[in-house]
C-alpha cells in the first residue's frame, strides 16, 4: 500500500517539500512517540533559540542512534521557530526516521517503484530550493518603481486618489413618470421633497441624496451612461431621464465632486515597490521552468504516443 507521510501542521514551504515523501508497505508501521524528556529539552532550547541558531556549534535537539536533528536543520524546515514548531518538527523527524529504517529492513527502499518515487521527490525538493534562490535574487530598483509610476499614475487604482460624487436622484418605473418628474423640477419643485414623494428607490426617505460616493461605485450601481452624465455635469445641473439596470429611469442633480488625482510618488513608493517585487517573484515562479524547457528543447524527444495525446487534448480543449 502506498502511504504519503505529511506533517500534521504547516512548517513552511521548505518543510512541506521535504515531508512530501512516500513509503511503500504491506502493513502500517507503528511509530514511537517522542520521549517526554526529549520534548522538555526541546522546549528549554526553544526559549533562547535565536541566539543558539546563530552559533557555529550545532545544537542537537534529538538523536536516534547515529542520526541527529539539529536546531539549524529545524530552521531550514521552518524559519520561524517557537516551542510548538520544534516539537512538531521533532515528532515528524522521528516518525520519518523510524519508518525509513523499517522500510530498509523490509527491502522496500530497493524496489524500483520506491526508488523512482523517492528520486522524483528529491528532485522536486531541490528544484523548489532553486526557485526560492532565484526568487530571493530578484530586486526592484527605485528607478523601476519611478518608471512604473510615471507610466501608470493616471490609470492604476493603487496610484490614484479615488473620485467622489454627490448627487440627488429620483428613480421611476417608466420613462413617462421620469419625464413628468423632470418637468416638475424645471417648474421649480424642490428636488428632495419630490424624491421623497415619488422615487421608488430605497433612499427616497432621505430625499434621494447620495453623498460622496466613489466613482466606481456609481458606475457599478447606476451604469456607465448615468455615471458619464453625472460626473461631467456642473454642480446643480439636472440630468436624465437615463435608463439604468432593472429597466428603471433615473433623473439626478449633480451636487459636487472630487476629481480623481494621482497620489504623490513618495506616498505610494514603498507600497508600489513591494507590489512590483511580489509580481516579479510570482512571474519567476511561473516562468522559470518554462524557460528551462525552451532552452532544452533540442534535447527533448517526444514519442509518437505523446504527440498523439497532446493533439487529442488540444483538440478537445479547442472544442470547449
Amino acid at each position: 500500500m502506498l502511504c504519503k507521510i505529511t506533517l500534521r501542521t504547516k512548517l513552511g514551504l521548505s518543510l512541506l517539500a521535504i515531508v512530501y515523501c512516500y513509503i511503500v508497505s504491506c502493513s502500517t508501521v507503528k511509530t514511537t512517540a517522542v520521549n517526554p524528556a526529549a520534548k522538555a529539552t526541546a522546549t528549554q532550547i526553544a526559549k533562547p533559540a535565536a541566539k543558539q541558531a546563530d552559533s557555529n556549534t550545532p545544537v542537537v535537539i534529538i538523536s536516534l542512534g547515529d542520526k541527529k536533528l539539529t536546531l539549524q536543520q529545524i530552521k531550514w524546515m521552518a524559519p520561524k521557530i517557537d516551542d510548538q514548531t520544534i516539537l512538531r518538527a521533532v515528532d515528524w523527524w522521528l516518525e520519518n526516521e523510524l519508518l525509513y529504517a523499517e522500510a530498509q529492513k523490509r527491502g522496500i527502499t530497493k524496489e524500483p517503484k520506491t526508488e523512482f518515487i523517492a528520486e522524483l521527490v528529491k528532485k522536486k525538493a531541490i528544484g523548489g530550493q532553486l526557485i526560492s534562490q532565484v526568487r530571493d535574487a530578484v530586486k526592484i530598483s527605485d528607478e523601476q518603481v519611478r518608471d512604473y509610476y510615471e507610466k501608470n499614475k493616471e490609470t492604476d487604482p493603487m496610484l490614484v486618489q479615488s473620485g467622489y460624487l454627490s448627487f440627488s436622484h429620483i428613480a421611476a418605473r417608466t420613462l413617462e413618470e421620469a419625464q413628468a418628474a423632470m418637468e416638475k423640477l424645471k417648474a421649480g419643485e424642490d428636488f428632495n421633497s419630490l424624491a421623497k414623494e415619488i422615487s421608488i428607490d430605497s433612499d427616497a426617505k432621505n430625499g434621494g441624496a447620495v453623498k460622496n460616493e466613489r466613482y466606481n461605485n456609481v458606475a457599478r450601481d447606476y451604469g456607465t451612461r448615468f455615471f458619464d452624465l453625472i460626473s461631467t455635469a456642473k454642480q446643480g445641473e439636472l440630468i436624465g431621464p437615463v435608463k439604468v439596470k432593472g429597466d428603471i429611469y433615473e433623473i439626478a442633480r449633480q451636487e459636487g465632486k472630487i476629481v480623481p488625482r494621482p497620489l504623490p510618488f513618495e506616498e505610494v513608493k514603498a507600497k508600489l515597490k513591494s507590489r512590483l517585487l511580489w509580481i516579479e517573484k510570482r512571474n519567476i515562479s511561473t516562468n522559470f521552468a518554462k524557460l528551462l524547457k525552451e532552452k532544452a528543447a533540442a534535447k527533448i524527444v517526444k514519442s509518437p504516443l505523446l504527440i498523439k495525446t497532446e493533439e487529442a487534448v488540444s483538440k478537445k480543449n479547442n472544442q470547449r
